[in-house]
């Protein structure tokens, strides 16, 4: 995988991470990785410098940062399915592997196929008409 798409992954990662700990949390999480005390998430994903395990490895260590990664996996993959988006099958080849650490490595690999079910979702659901049935049901004076 090339480094742009690492980036990008990671940075998917740290963006949910980030709501389940608070930033501050997080950054000791990855400062006791390895990563430097004074940078902030944007300056660590960014920095060429740190291995991109030691970074990933904080997240792997997390039972609670897993635990939600995998409700949202399961999600995902069960509206995908029933909205025939995307490769369902995958995330459940995903969730039914009993190392639970080794889901962040399949999203690292696997981040395209997410990223295209998510976009396919956002168009299904935030359907631009949406605001149109608004204003005719009750419109702004």
């Amino acid at each position: 995988m090339n480094k742009e798409k690492k980036k990008e992954s990671l940075q998917f990662l740290l963006a949910a991470a980030k709501e389940i700990f608070g930033e501050k949390k997080l950054l000791g999480m990855l400062v006791a990785e390895g990563a430097p005390k004074n940078m902030n998430l944007v300056e660590i994903v960014e920095d060429e410098k740190l291995r991109f395990l030691h970074l990933t490895m904080a997240l792997k260590n997390s039972e609670i940062f897993l635990n939600h990664l995998q409700i949202r996996l399961k999600e995902m993959s069960e509206m995908a399915k029933i909205m025939e988006v995307g490769n369902s099958e995958l995330i459940e080849k995903w969730l039914s592997d009993e190392c639970k650490p080794c889901l962040i490595e399949h999203v690292v690999e696997g981040y395209d196929e997410i990223y295209k079910i998510l976009i396919e979702l956002d168009e299904r659901l935030l359907w631009h008409g949406w605001p149109l049935i608004g204003k005719l049901h009750d419109p702004i004076e």
